[in-house]
């Protein structure tokens, strides 16, 4: 979603008919328009957004138009969100990526539950959480192996004249300040109608809202996890992704019945 006239922009996803709708009779009635950005209910109402997402767009194609603006704010030192918003069975939770997987060694997305596990193998109908996970770290791992040349070759050249062609094209790709070090946590918290859990916290007890000494609102007592891999960060988004409220509807068999805020935060030292 390339727009630069806002710093929010709103993107429509259009969801195919579930085999249960078209069972029983059922048959689209909204149409986007991916060229003019538009969506037409029942060829009546017509609304226009940033942008529309047919219904066999892929996961992958999707996160190829939502994610770089948003990947490269957040590596530059900027907040990014994404917020998923729709009525139950809308396809949220499947955009997002946060299902709940069950088998403890190799999930049906590719979560490898190994501790030595560092690299988190994607399947096809894995959705945003995890393409952004993975990118976080691909990109912060090869800074910091282009940093680490660099200064290499800066200590060979104080001792003595060397050449290296490798490292000046390391050197000519880095501009600015060099990465040192990164570190990064995550949490994950759920909003029960007045009540807020933190879904890494089996007793699931109320947490508190407060505003800190900047004036910074946060939540007392939520657990910010260290991640060092994607595939750390996916093992607490599936974690906290069990512990949620779920309830049968006539929608979805197992709709959350609550809003959940998954947060990474990045601290990254340059030189």
């Amino acid at each position: 979603m390339s727009s630069t006239t806002s710093q929010v922009r709103v993107g429509v996803r259009i969801r195919p008919l579930t085999s249960k709708e078209s069972s029983e009779g059922g048959r689209p009635i909204v149409h986007g328009d991916t060229l003019n950005q538009t969506v037409a209910i029942s060829n009546r109402r017509q609304f226009t957004f940033d942008s529309v997402f047919h219904e066999n767009i892929s996961q992958s194609d999707l996160y190829g138009d939502v994610a770089p603006s948003l990947l490269d704010a957040f590596l530059n030192g900027f907040n990014a969100t994404v917020l998923a918003y729709g009525q139950t069975g809308s396809g949220k939770t499947y955009t997002m990526g946060s299902e709940a997987h069950h088998d403890s060694s190799t999930s049906a997305a590719g979560i490898i539950d190994d501790a030595t596990a560092t690299s988190n193998v994607l399947s096809d109908n894995d959705g945003l959480i995890p393409r952004f996970m993975r990118d976080i770290f691909a990109v912060l791992t090869q800074r910091q192996e282009s940093a680490e040349k660099i200064l290499r070759r800066r200590r060979q050249s104080a001792s003595g004249p060397t050449t290296n062609h490798n490292d000046d094209t390391d050197c000519q790709q880095i501009v600015g300040d060099i990465l040192i070090n990164f570190q990064l946590s995550a949490s994950f918290l759920e909003v029960y109608g007045e009540d807020i859990h933190d879904l890494m916290d089996d007793d699931r007890k109320c947490l508190p809202i407060r505003e800190d000494s900047n004036g910074v609102v946060i939540v007392k007592g939520l657990q910010e996890n260290q991640v060092t891999s994607d595939a750390e960060a996916m093992r607490i988004l599936n974690q906290g992704t069990m512990n949620r409220t779920t309830a049968s509807t006539l929608m979805n068999r197992t709709s959350s019945r609550s809003h959940a805020v998954y947060t990474v935060n990045l601290r990254q030292t340059t030189r």
